[in-house]
């Protein structure tokens, strides 16, 4: 959910609220005035009445006369003039013969002489106008909160295309931004403080990080450059010195050790230099690479070392599994999984390669228990048992470059003795 949705969602909710407490207010206020003035009105109309019961009046028949003629005035013979009180105000149900229907008045009561009789005389106003006028007065609460929602949803949508249209141009180009491209990145014209500051941040941020970047790089290159080559003299030496005439077996027997750590070191630096470009991010350009084909020629490379362990091998390998990536990344990462799995097979053991257009599958016998996936593509992982002369290097690999080509990497335990990776291809 977007900031300024939060945002809005928290503003309605608070003007539903206020909205809702204001209408009852706003109705008890105007109920509250209301009856005040009617109560005023019922009050004048008394003092015309008692005016008129002096003036114009004679007869007990005239008071039933008037009663015939406003049926809101009506006098109510009294057995005796109760002590003085004051006026009684109250609302009470009657029949009303124009509309047939029982609606609400507000009566006014009081005790009034006329020819030396008591009379208790009540005058009536009609409430079923107010009540219309309340239920209007609520309809029209609801007509501006609606208003009011509707405003706000419009004006979301105007600040959403302005206002924030900066903070939503820099947060794309900053998902698109990748540190050894060295793009710039600008945010369009603003007046808003708050994405001013924000840019400038930004744009010291990328700066800092490029400087870390090239100074990375470079120690990368230099270093990589520095130790292969004479490590490149040393193999040559070497290769010298094992044809040089007069070696004694046990010359040659500490030669031979001296090479293989040689070459132990120039695979390290080889797995080290692509480790520190994958995780520097550095641009593989992808192309379309038929996965079967090169899965079959990593086989045939291995074959000797299948045959050399008495590993059975199984394969299924589909005809043609296109893919769009960097073709040294693949042959890395089918090599090493083909790999990883001969060295810590067991001897007669099985392989299984399998390989469909949704997944990669490589299943192979091994130590009885679980590894521990969450050790195991640390660097320089090595299971316990292990007496495999790899650097520790290869499922790191594995996981870097699947995790920089977007193909999810999965270990299970799917029986005593048998470990699967599967790379998933869709």
């Amino acid at each position: 959910m977007k900031l300024l949705t939060r945002t809005t969602l928290i503003f309605l909710l608070y003007a539903s609220v206020v909205a809702g407490a204001g209408t009852l207010v706003y109705y008890g206020l105007i109920h509250k005035l209301y009856y005040a003035y009617v109560d005023r009105t019922l009050s004048r109309r008394k003092l015309r009445v008692q005016k008129a019961m002096r003036l114009y009046l004679h007869r007990p028949a005239d008071l039933a006369y008037w009663h015939q003629l406003d049926h809101n005035v009506e006098f109510v013979p009294l057995p005796a003039l109760p002590p003085r009180r004051a006026d009684q105000l109250r609302v009470r149900l009657m029949h009303n013969e124009l509309t047939g229907k029982s609606q609400p008045y507000r009566q006014l009561s009081s005790a009034v002489l006329f020819q030396g009789r008591p009379y208790e005389l009540q005058i009536r106003v009609s409430l079923f106008d107010t009540q219309q006028l309340l239920l209007r007065i609520v309809l029209a609460g609801g007509l501006l909160f609606g208003l009011l929602v509707l405003g706000l949803f419009g004006l979301q949508f105007v600040l959403n295309r302005r206002l924030w249209q900066p903070f939503y141009a820099l947060l794309e180009q900053l998902q698109r931004y990748k540190l050894n491209r060295n793009e710039p990145v600008t945010l369009p014209a603003t007046s808003i403080r708050e994405f001013q500051e924000l840019q400038e941040a930004v744009q010291l941020l990328l700066r800092q990080n490029q400087h870390v970047y090239r100074q990375q790089k470079e120690f990368t290159e230099n270093a990589a450059h520095e130790i292969q080559t004479p490590l490149a003299v040393l193999r040559t030496q070497l290769d010298l010195l094992v044809q040089a005439p007069g070696l004694t077996e046990e010359q040659a027997g500490h030669i031979e050790a001296i090479m293989g750590v040689t070459q132990r070191l120039t695979h390290l630096t080889k797995s080290l230099l692509l480790l520190a470009q994958l995780d520097n991010q550095l641009f593989f350009p992808a192309e379309t690479v038929d996965v079967a084909s090169i899965l079959r020629t990593q086989l045939a490379h291995l074959q000797p070392q299948v045959a050399g362990r008495g590993i059975t091998l199984e394969i299924d390998i589909a005809a043609s599994v296109p893919l769009q990536i960097h073709r040294g990344l693949l042959e890395v990462l089918i090599s090493n999984l083909l790999v990883n799995a001969i060295r810590h097979n067991v001897a007669q053991g099985h392989l299984l390669v399998r390989l469909t257009p949704e997944a990669l599958t490589v299943e192979n016998t091994g130590q009885e228990q679980s590894l521990q996936e969450a050790g195991l593509f640390h660097r320089f992982h090595k299971a316990s048992d292990s007496s495999s002369e790899g650097v520790g290097l290869g499922l790191t690999l594995v996981q870097q470059i699947c995790t920089n080509c977007g193909l999810p990497l999965r270990y299970s335990y799917v029986a005593p003795g048998r470990h699967r990776q599967q790379v998933l291809l869709l």
